[in-house]
């Protein structure tokens, strides 16, 4: 048996094994580098977009170029709705990323107000934790204009810096814009798009009126000897505006029953 293995080793499969090994190697070494250090922004949006394209999942970047101006009906026939749930776990996580490691300090330097340090995560509430945004969904691209409308408010992320979190870059500019309309949608799953549609600002349904938008949401926890963010939850809740003026607010399915994700 070692013999033949020697062989093998001599040879040219044997030369092509080693060599997968040693690259093998090499990409645990990188993981744990990325894992452990600082690195540069775009070094970073490198190998998360290798990642994504191996793991069959399109970047954020990529979603949103390719899916972000379909109109709901298109989209629905485009991309099944678990790949949809999947770009959004993946956006909702590079959010998150964008505050592991970090000080209380350093994160309250990230946002434009003060975020609520002893917040937890709890399904059945709807409004703790820090909120971090809303996105408003003014148009889902069907009805007379036939054109995807968004717009992000109200958040303690300046715009410039969540558009770049969002696809897992994060650079931060010293921003202090918390609107920004666009004709593109960032989230895609049946959840957090409004299956029935969204005309003009107006909700296709008789019981609801003028607006549809997801909130994103995060609780903080840290190391209590480094004092850096160890783990963020973050999730995303569903709302509209019911016809007397609030807000109905429902928990969003996903992956795990609703769209919350823990990043560590």
């Amino acid at each position: 048996m070692l013999r033949k293995l020697q062989k093998i080793l001599r040879g040219e499969k044997g030369q092509s094994l080693v060599e997968w090994a040693l690259v093998a190697l090499f990409v645990v070494g990188i993981v744990y580098m990325f894992r452990n250090a600082q690195i540069l922004p775009q070094v970073s949006n490198a190998y998360n977009g290798v990642g994504s394209y191996l793991s069959s999942t399109p970047t954020s970047e990529q979603a949103i170029n390719k899916y972000g101006a379909l109109s709901n009906s298109e989209l629905r026939e485009a991309v099944s709705n678990q790949e949809r749930i999947a770009m959004d776990d993946a956006t909702l996580r590079n959010i998150a990323g964008a505050f592991l490691g970090k000080t209380q300090t350093e994160i309250r330097a990230m946002l434009m107000s003060q975020p609520n340090w002893n917040a937890k995560y709890d399904r059945n509430a709807l409004n703790q934790g820090t909120l971090l945004f809303d996105y408003y969904i003014n148009s889902t691209g069907d009805g007379e204009n036939g054109s995807v409308k968004t717009r992000f408010d109200n958040g303690v992320v300046a715009k410039d810096n969540l558009v770049n979190w969002m696809q897992g870059n994060y650079t931060q500019y010293p921003s202090t814009q918390k609107q920004m309309e666009s004709d593109n949608r960032y989230f895609f799953s049946d959840d957090l798009i409004y299956k029935q549609g969204v005309y003009n600002h107006a909700i296709i349904e008789t019981n609801k009126k003028d607006s549809y938008a997801v909130s994103v949401r995060c609780a903080f926890e840290f190391d209590k000897t480094t004092g850096k963010a160890k783990a963020i939850q973050i999730w995303a809740t569903r709302n509209a505006q019911a016809k007397d003026g609030s807000w109905i607010r429902d928990m969003t399915q996903g992956i795990n029953g609703d769209m919350s994700i823990r990043v560590e």
